[in-house]
Protein backbone atom coordinates (compact mmCIF):
# COMPACT_ATOMS: atom_id res chain seq x y z
CA UNK A 1 0.00 0.00 0.00
CA UNK A 2 1.11 3.60 -0.46
CA UNK A 3 3.06 5.77 2.33
CA UNK A 4 -0.12 8.23 1.36
CA UNK A 5 -2.54 5.35 2.88
CA UNK A 6 -1.16 4.48 6.37
CA UNK A 7 -0.35 9.03 6.83
CA UNK A 8 -4.54 9.06 6.10
CA UNK A 9 -5.22 6.07 8.14
CA UNK A 10 -3.83 7.80 11.28
CA UNK A 11 -5.89 10.94 10.85
CA UNK A 12 -8.55 9.06 10.30
CA UNK A 13 -8.30 7.08 13.43
CA UNK A 14 -6.70 10.23 15.37
CA UNK A 15 -10.33 11.68 14.91
CA UNK A 16 -12.15 8.57 16.81
CA UNK A 17 -10.39 9.83 20.10
CA UNK A 18 -10.24 13.69 19.39
CA UNK A 19 -9.33 15.94 21.74
CA UNK A 20 -11.10 19.07 22.88
CA UNK A 21 -12.28 21.39 20.33
CA UNK A 22 -9.34 24.46 20.91
CA UNK A 23 -11.53 27.30 19.32
CA UNK A 24 -14.81 27.97 20.58
CA UNK A 25 -17.87 30.89 20.76
CA UNK A 26 -15.71 32.51 23.50
CA UNK A 27 -13.59 33.51 21.03
CA UNK A 28 -15.15 34.42 17.93
CA UNK A 29 -15.57 37.66 17.32
CA UNK A 30 -18.56 40.15 17.47
CA UNK A 31 -19.91 39.39 13.89
CA UNK A 32 -22.87 42.11 14.27
CA UNK A 33 -23.48 43.87 10.25
CA UNK A 34 -22.04 40.38 9.30
CA UNK A 35 -23.69 38.20 6.54
CA UNK A 36 -22.95 34.31 5.67
CA UNK A 37 -24.53 32.01 3.60
CA UNK A 38 -24.08 28.10 4.69
CA UNK A 39 -25.90 25.47 2.39
CA UNK A 40 -27.99 23.03 4.57
CA UNK A 41 -27.67 25.66 7.72
CA UNK A 42 -31.14 24.15 8.78
CA UNK A 43 -30.44 21.01 10.04
CA UNK A 44 -27.32 18.84 11.46
CA UNK A 45 -23.81 20.30 11.81
CA UNK A 46 -25.33 23.54 9.34
CA UNK A 47 -27.91 24.63 12.16
CA UNK A 48 -25.57 24.34 14.88
CA UNK A 49 -23.02 26.51 13.12
CA UNK A 50 -26.04 28.79 12.06
CA UNK A 51 -27.15 29.04 16.18
CA UNK A 52 -23.64 29.71 16.63
CA UNK A 53 -23.03 32.43 13.89
CA UNK A 54 -26.37 34.14 15.04
CA UNK A 55 -25.63 34.53 18.88
CA UNK A 56 -22.39 36.66 17.51
CA UNK A 57 -24.81 38.95 16.06
CA UNK A 58 -24.60 36.85 12.16
CA UNK A 59 -27.08 37.46 9.48
CA UNK A 60 -27.33 33.76 8.18
CA UNK A 61 -28.43 32.84 4.56
CA UNK A 62 -29.61 29.24 4.82
CA UNK A 63 -29.94 27.51 1.50
CA UNK A 64 -32.30 24.31 1.42
CA UNK A 65 -34.45 22.22 -0.90
CA UNK A 66 -37.88 23.53 1.22
CA UNK A 67 -38.55 26.90 3.56
CA UNK A 68 -41.72 24.80 4.15
CA UNK A 69 -40.35 21.41 5.13
CA UNK A 70 -37.97 23.74 7.52
CA UNK A 71 -40.41 25.78 8.97
CA UNK A 72 -40.53 23.86 12.24
CA UNK A 73 -36.93 25.00 12.34
CA UNK A 74 -36.66 28.10 11.49
CA UNK A 75 -39.60 28.98 14.07
CA UNK A 76 -37.44 28.49 16.61
CA UNK A 77 -34.51 30.80 15.65
CA UNK A 78 -34.57 34.65 16.30
CA UNK A 79 -37.00 36.59 14.17
CA UNK A 80 -34.38 39.00 11.73
CA UNK A 81 -31.16 36.94 11.92
CA UNK A 82 -31.93 34.54 9.51
CA UNK A 83 -33.37 34.35 5.62
CA UNK A 84 -33.91 31.21 3.56
CA UNK A 85 -33.05 30.59 -0.29
CA UNK A 86 -34.46 27.33 -1.49
CA UNK A 87 -32.54 25.44 -3.27
CA UNK A 88 -31.95 21.86 -4.34
CA UNK A 89 -28.32 20.93 -5.15
CA UNK A 90 -29.21 18.16 -7.21
CA UNK A 91 -30.77 19.98 -9.24
CA UNK A 92 -28.86 22.58 -11.20
CA UNK A 93 -32.33 24.52 -12.25
CA UNK A 94 -33.00 25.11 -8.84
CA UNK A 95 -29.84 26.93 -8.24
CA UNK A 96 -30.13 30.64 -10.62
CA UNK A 97 -32.78 31.61 -8.69
CA UNK A 98 -31.72 30.78 -5.38
CA UNK A 99 -28.22 32.37 -6.03
CA UNK A 100 -29.81 35.59 -7.55
CA UNK A 101 -32.18 36.11 -4.57
CA UNK A 102 -29.38 36.30 -2.63
CA UNK A 103 -26.78 38.25 -4.07
CA UNK A 104 -29.37 40.81 -4.84
CA UNK A 105 -30.72 41.18 -1.16
CA UNK A 106 -27.29 40.64 0.40
CA UNK A 107 -24.06 42.14 -1.72
CA UNK A 108 -21.98 41.59 1.05
CA UNK A 109 -21.49 38.35 2.24
CA UNK A 110 -18.41 37.84 4.49
CA UNK A 111 -18.38 34.15 4.45
CA UNK A 112 -19.72 31.14 2.62
CA UNK A 113 -19.85 27.48 4.62
CA UNK A 114 -20.25 24.62 2.02
CA UNK A 115 -21.68 22.40 4.58
CA UNK A 116 -24.46 20.63 2.82
CA UNK A 117 -24.77 16.74 1.36
CA UNK A 118 -26.04 13.62 0.75
CA UNK A 119 -24.19 10.53 1.68
CA UNK A 120 -24.38 6.76 1.18
CA UNK A 121 -27.44 7.12 -0.94
CA UNK A 122 -27.67 3.93 -3.58
CA UNK A 123 -27.11 4.71 -6.87
CA UNK A 124 -29.33 7.39 -9.13
CA UNK A 125 -28.64 10.08 -11.43
CA UNK A 126 -29.57 13.70 -11.00
CA UNK A 127 -32.01 15.77 -13.02
CA UNK A 128 -28.58 16.14 -14.88
CA UNK A 129 -26.79 13.02 -15.58
CA UNK A 130 -24.86 13.19 -12.68
CA UNK A 131 -24.35 10.44 -10.20
CA UNK A 132 -26.64 11.70 -7.45
CA UNK A 133 -24.05 12.20 -4.51
CA UNK A 134 -21.52 14.08 -6.93
CA UNK A 135 -24.12 16.32 -8.45
CA UNK A 136 -25.20 17.48 -4.98
CA UNK A 137 -22.21 17.83 -2.83
CA UNK A 138 -20.06 18.87 -6.17
CA UNK A 139 -21.90 20.17 -8.89
CA UNK A 140 -24.35 22.08 -6.96
CA UNK A 141 -22.17 23.80 -4.91
CA UNK A 142 -20.06 24.77 -8.23
CA UNK A 143 -23.28 26.18 -8.78
CA UNK A 144 -23.84 27.99 -5.77
CA UNK A 145 -20.56 29.64 -5.72
CA UNK A 146 -20.76 30.53 -9.54
CA UNK A 147 -23.85 32.89 -8.15
CA UNK A 148 -22.50 34.49 -5.12
CA UNK A 149 -18.90 34.61 -6.47
CA UNK A 150 -19.27 38.81 -7.17
CA UNK A 151 -20.28 39.56 -4.44
CA UNK A 152 -17.77 37.17 -1.68
CA UNK A 153 -14.69 38.88 -3.76
CA UNK A 154 -16.56 42.47 -3.53
CA UNK A 155 -16.72 42.17 0.01
CA UNK A 156 -13.56 40.49 0.11
CA UNK A 157 -12.09 43.73 -1.11
CA UNK A 158 -13.44 45.93 1.12
CA UNK A 159 -12.93 43.76 4.42
CA UNK A 160 -9.87 42.88 6.08
CA UNK A 161 -7.45 40.65 4.59
CA UNK A 162 -8.44 37.08 4.92
CA UNK A 163 -11.38 37.66 6.75
CA UNK A 164 -13.26 36.34 4.01
CA UNK A 165 -13.74 32.78 3.32
CA UNK A 166 -15.31 29.58 1.58
CA UNK A 167 -15.16 26.64 3.65
CA UNK A 168 -15.86 23.91 1.53
CA UNK A 169 -16.69 20.87 3.26
CA UNK A 170 -14.74 17.23 2.95
CA UNK A 171 -14.82 14.34 5.15
CA UNK A 172 -12.14 11.80 6.11
CA UNK A 173 -13.58 9.55 3.67
CA UNK A 174 -11.14 10.88 1.23
CA UNK A 175 -9.44 7.59 1.87
CA UNK A 176 -11.79 5.20 0.71
CA UNK A 177 -11.31 6.53 -2.88
CA UNK A 178 -9.28 3.50 -4.61
CA UNK A 179 -8.67 5.82 -8.08
CA UNK A 180 -5.45 7.35 -7.97
CA UNK A 181 -6.22 11.49 -7.58
CA UNK A 182 -9.52 10.06 -6.12
CA UNK A 183 -11.78 11.05 -8.97
CA UNK A 184 -12.49 8.75 -11.23
CA UNK A 185 -12.36 10.82 -14.60
CA UNK A 186 -12.98 8.15 -16.95
CA UNK A 187 -16.39 7.67 -16.05
CA UNK A 188 -17.33 10.18 -12.94
CA UNK A 189 -20.55 8.92 -12.70
CA UNK A 190 -19.92 5.69 -13.19
CA UNK A 191 -22.62 4.84 -15.83
CA UNK A 192 -20.33 1.90 -16.99
CA UNK A 193 -19.96 -0.07 -13.61
CA UNK A 194 -21.42 0.79 -9.88
CA UNK A 195 -19.58 1.12 -7.20
CA UNK A 196 -20.67 1.14 -3.44
CA UNK A 197 -22.44 4.48 -2.25
CA UNK A 198 -19.43 4.74 0.19
CA UNK A 199 -16.92 4.91 -2.61
CA UNK A 200 -19.03 7.24 -4.14
CA UNK A 201 -19.59 9.40 -1.48
CA UNK A 202 -15.59 9.35 -0.93
CA UNK A 203 -15.26 10.83 -5.04
CA UNK A 204 -18.09 13.59 -3.93
CA UNK A 205 -15.81 14.63 -0.63
CA UNK A 206 -12.56 14.10 -2.21
CA UNK A 207 -14.16 16.61 -5.32
CA UNK A 208 -14.74 19.34 -2.71
CA UNK A 209 -11.34 18.84 -1.65
CA UNK A 210 -10.29 19.60 -4.90
CA UNK A 211 -12.48 22.62 -5.48
CA UNK A 212 -11.57 24.28 -2.69
CA UNK A 213 -7.84 24.71 -3.78
CA UNK A 214 -9.37 25.30 -7.88
CA UNK A 215 -11.52 27.90 -6.65
CA UNK A 216 -8.32 30.02 -5.31
CA UNK A 217 -6.08 29.39 -8.61
CA UNK A 218 -9.48 30.49 -10.58
CA UNK A 219 -9.96 33.57 -9.12
CA UNK A 220 -6.60 35.46 -8.50
CA UNK A 221 -6.32 38.33 -6.28
CA UNK A 222 -9.76 37.69 -5.04
CA UNK A 223 -8.80 38.80 -1.82
CA UNK A 224 -10.96 35.26 -0.27
CA UNK A 225 -9.74 32.85 1.59
CA UNK A 226 -11.18 29.10 0.53
CA UNK A 227 -10.23 25.73 2.45
CA UNK A 228 -11.73 22.25 3.07
CA UNK A 229 -12.65 20.92 6.00
CA UNK A 230 -12.81 17.17 7.99
CA UNK A 231 -15.73 17.99 10.34
CA UNK A 232 -15.40 15.11 12.34
CA UNK A 233 -17.59 11.99 13.18
CA UNK A 234 -20.43 13.20 13.89
CA UNK A 235 -24.36 12.54 14.73
CA UNK A 236 -26.17 14.34 11.86
CA UNK A 237 -28.51 13.62 9.30
CA UNK A 238 -26.60 13.15 5.98
CA UNK A 239 -26.30 9.21 6.56
CA UNK A 240 -29.38 8.96 6.02
CA UNK A 241 -29.78 6.46 3.90
CA UNK A 242 -27.10 4.07 5.68
CA UNK A 243 -28.11 0.93 6.58
CA UNK A 244 -29.34 1.34 10.51
CA UNK A 245 -26.99 -1.74 11.31
CA UNK A 246 -24.04 0.46 10.75
CA UNK A 247 -25.44 3.28 12.05
CA UNK A 248 -25.75 1.64 15.41
CA UNK A 249 -22.60 -0.08 15.43
CA UNK A 250 -20.83 3.58 14.85
CA UNK A 251 -22.93 5.36 16.77
CA UNK A 252 -20.44 5.19 20.32
CA UNK A 253 -17.99 6.98 18.21
CA UNK A 254 -20.24 9.82 16.74
CA UNK A 255 -20.02 12.96 18.33
CA UNK A 256 -22.20 15.65 18.47
CA UNK A 257 -22.87 18.13 16.10
CA UNK A 258 -22.46 20.80 17.74
CA UNK A 259 -18.66 19.74 17.41
CA UNK A 260 -18.68 20.05 13.34
CA UNK A 261 -19.88 23.03 13.26
CA UNK A 262 -16.95 24.02 15.87
CA UNK A 263 -14.29 23.13 13.17
CA UNK A 264 -16.26 24.49 10.17
CA UNK A 265 -16.13 27.80 11.81
CA UNK A 266 -12.62 27.51 12.90
CA UNK A 267 -12.08 27.84 9.32
CA UNK A 268 -14.32 30.54 8.53
CA UNK A 269 -13.31 32.43 11.52
CA UNK A 270 -10.16 31.40 13.05
CA UNK A 271 -6.84 34.03 12.99
CA UNK A 272 -3.99 32.05 10.88
CA UNK A 273 -6.28 30.07 8.86
CA UNK A 274 -4.45 30.64 5.16
CA UNK A 275 -5.86 29.72 1.47
CA UNK A 276 -5.39 26.30 0.56
CA UNK A 277 -5.72 24.94 4.16
CA UNK A 278 -7.16 21.76 5.11
CA UNK A 279 -8.93 21.51 8.37
CA UNK A 280 -9.56 18.44 10.67
CA UNK A 281 -11.48 17.93 13.90
CA UNK A 282 -12.19 20.02 15.37
CA UNK A 283 -10.20 23.45 13.81
CA UNK A 284 -6.72 21.98 13.45
CA UNK A 285 -4.57 22.20 10.22
CA UNK A 286 -4.23 19.02 8.95
CA UNK A 287 -3.43 17.43 5.65
CA UNK A 288 -5.01 15.65 2.20
CA UNK A 289 -3.99 12.45 1.09
CA UNK A 290 -0.73 12.89 -0.96
CA UNK A 291 -2.23 12.24 -4.34
CA UNK A 292 -5.26 14.11 -4.09
CA UNK A 293 -3.52 17.15 -2.82
CA UNK A 294 -1.01 16.81 -5.89
CA UNK A 295 -4.09 15.84 -8.47
CA UNK A 296 -6.24 19.10 -7.43
CA UNK A 297 -2.75 21.29 -7.82
CA UNK A 298 -1.83 19.56 -11.23
CA UNK A 299 -3.22 18.34 -14.09
CA UNK A 300 -6.09 16.42 -12.92
CA UNK A 301 -7.68 19.80 -11.16
CA UNK A 302 -7.40 21.91 -14.43
CA UNK A 303 -9.26 19.13 -16.01
CA UNK A 304 -11.67 19.28 -13.16
CA UNK A 305 -12.38 22.41 -13.66
CA UNK A 306 -13.34 22.38 -16.88
CA UNK A 307 -15.47 19.70 -16.74
CA UNK A 308 -17.60 21.93 -13.73
CA UNK A 309 -17.54 25.03 -15.76
CA UNK A 310 -19.40 23.18 -18.85
CA UNK A 311 -21.43 21.33 -16.39
CA UNK A 312 -23.01 24.76 -15.40
CA UNK A 313 -22.51 26.58 -18.24
CA UNK A 314 -24.81 23.52 -19.43
CA UNK A 315 -27.81 25.28 -17.79
CA UNK A 316 -27.11 29.10 -18.24
CA UNK A 317 -24.41 29.48 -15.54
Amino acid sequence: MSRWYFTELRQAVRNLWTPQPHYTESEYPDLTSKTFVITGGHSGVGLAATQLLIDKGAKVVLVGRSREQAKHVLDELPEGTYDFAEADLADLSTIRSAGDYIVNQYPEIHGVILNAGIAFKPYSLTPQGHEYQWGTNVVGHHALMKCLDPAVIKTAHSSAPGSVRIVWVSSSAVIISNVPGGINFDDMSYKESQPSALQLYSQSKIGNAYQAYLWSKNHPDSGVVSVSVDPGNLKSNIGRHTPKTMTRAFEYLLYPSKYGAYTELAALLAPGVEDGDHLIPWGLKGHLRNDVDEGRRGDKGEELWKILEENVKQVGM
